[in-house]
Formats: structure tokens, sequence, C-alpha cells
């Protein structure tokens, strides 16, 4: 009997300090809303889904460059992009995926159904009319394959950058499918790796200066972790490859630009991606990594630049 009662409290002291490190861990506590995001910068506005964090700037009546993040730094990662572009004569819209950066976090599947249908809601809500150049990185570039492939009409052309080409591997969330046990694992360990992994560093540049502080800020806002978990779970089942075969029966230009060194996603899979579509361009950045586009913004702007030079939206005569 003893025995018996010395388990049962280890047990209940274990659970006890177990829901002590998941509370310490958690650090949404604010609800995103008008009074919240009133003083913040950036515009937003209400769509189907929820309300949606943008910015749009630059000539009305220049080519629209449509930047799209991927899987947990929102919008302010195309910083070097968007000015860039900006600076010359195009017009560009940054936004904030659901459940990442002061977008809202619906209560939905955080896969490409919601996503792409977030890119279609926006620009019917900002009332653009007229084909976009559309660039997606890693999580975002299936999210883009996904809009091109339901709105071919809407796209001009058509840039991947480090893009997720295959569904997670089999049984490498296992444990965060578990109900309960995933959601526990994720706050406890996952989400905090991922905020070890965005620090401030202004040896890399100073789009890097405030990476980290960045970074933490959204992570107050609640559903922000059930976002990223949502999303991670479905990366587990869906098959990508099946939007890029789509893609490659669709005549536009496309072009496909990877960092060298991405240890996030191999550059590697490329060759998926040329041999599904070998017309499409490709482009090697030597020495970067997952992210060219802020390691490495001049060279990633110039190729990118040319690109959008040498495929303009024309109007039909």
């Amino acid at each position: 009997m003893k025995i018996i009662k010395i388990l049962v409290w280890t047990i209940l002291l274990l659970a006890f300090l177990a829901g002590g490190y998941f509370v310490y861990q958690d650090r949404e506590s604010i609800e995103l809303n008008a009074e919240v995001r009133g003083p913040l910068s950036g515009d937003f506005i209400r769509t189907p889904h929820g309300v949606i964090h943008y910015e749009l700037a630059g000539p009305k009546d220049a080519d629209l460059v449509v930047l799209v993040h991927g899987f947990s730094v929102p919008s302010y990662l195309w910083e070097p992009t968007f000015q860039f572009l900006l600076q010359q004569g195009y017009q560009v819209l940054r936004f904030d995926l659901f459940g990442r950066g002061l977008s809202d976090r619906p209560d939905e599947e955080y896969g490409l159904d919601l996503f792409s249908d977030q890119i279609n809601d926006l620009l019917t809500a900002l009332k653009v009319n007229r084909p976009i150049q559309l660039l997606g990185l890693s999580m975002g570039g299936p999210i883009v394959t996904r809009f091109t492939n339901r709105y071919p009409e809407k796209v001009n052309s058509l840039i991947l950058q480090d893009p997720l080409v295959n569904q997670l591997a089999s049984g490498v969330i296992s444990p965060l499918e578990i109900p309960f046990v995933g959601e526990y694992l994720f706050c406890t360990y996952l989400l905090p790796s991922y905020v070890n992994g965005h620090k401030n560093d202004p040896s890399k540049g100073h789009h890097f200066a405030h990476w980290g502080d960045q970074y933490k800020q959204q992570l107050q806002y609640k559903g922000f972790r059930r976002a990223l978990l949502s999303s991670l779970r479905y990366m587990d089942k869906y098959p990508f490859i099946q939007e890029y075969q789509k893609l490659a029966t669709i005549n536009m230009p496309k072009l496909l630009i990877w960092g060298s060194d991405d240890q996030t996603i191999p550059i590697s899979e490329a060759d998926i991606l040329i041999n599904l579509m070998p017309k499409m361009e490709y482009q090697v950045i030597q020495g970067a990594g997952h992210v060219p586009s802020m390691e490495m913004p001049d060279t990633f702007n110039a190729i990118l630049l040319k690109f959008l030079k040498e495929h303009p939206w024309k109007p039909k005569e």
C-alpha cells in the first residue's frame, strides 16, 4: 500500500511540474483586436476568414508584386525585397499569413485551402483586378502554387524561393499528432527551439539587427502556437508534389531561386521541380541558406529584377 501511495504522489508531482512548465512556456496573453492593433504599424482589412495585416505601396499603375512568407516568420521578413522593389518602381504587397504576425488566428486548418483563400480574398478586398507577379518562400511556395493552380488568370509570373516540395517524412512529427501530447510538446519544446533560432544578429546585416525581437512579438498573441502546430500537422499528411504537378501544366513564366547552403529544405529538392518543369528558369545563390532574399539581398534582388523586367504584365490587345 505504501508503494502505491508513493507512486501516486510521484505521478501527481510530475503532472504538477509538467503543468507548471507548460504555463511557464506559454507566452500567449493578448487577444488580437482593433484596440490592440490601433497603434501598430501597417494596415488591416477584414476578409471572410478574418482580419489581415498587410502593407501595400508603390504606383497603382505599376506591376504588382505579391510577397508570401513561409512557416513562422511573418511579412517583415520581406523588408529588403519590399524596399528594393519600391525603389525600382513596382507596386508591392506583403501581408501576414493567418496565424502569424498581426493577422487573425481563425479556428480552421492552417493549410493550402485557407492560405490560397487568403490571397484571393485580400486581392479582392483591395480591388486588384490585374494579373500579379507572385513570389512565395518556403511554405509560401506550395501556397502560391495552389493559388496559381486555382486562379491562373490572376497570375502573370510565379517565383519560388527555397520552396517546400515534399510533405514531411513519415514519423517526423508523429508525437505532435497525438491530441494534448502534441500541444504540450510544441509549447514546451518545439516553439522554444524556434525562438532560440531567431536572435538579434547585426553581424549578418542590419535587417537581422532586431530579428529576435520581431519574432518574439507575435508569440504574445493568442493562437500563434495553435496555428503553427496545425500547419505542421497539415504538412505531415498533404502531398505537396501534386500541386507542382498541376503547375507544370500551366504555361506562364516561372523562376526558381535556391540558396546553395539551405539547411531547412535541401537544394537537392530543386531537381524534382526542374524535372517537372524543365522550362522554368533556375538560379542558385552560392553561400546562401534558406532565405537568400535576406541573407544576400543584393544578389537575390538582381536575379528577381531581371526576371520581372523580362516578364512584365501586358494588357491583352
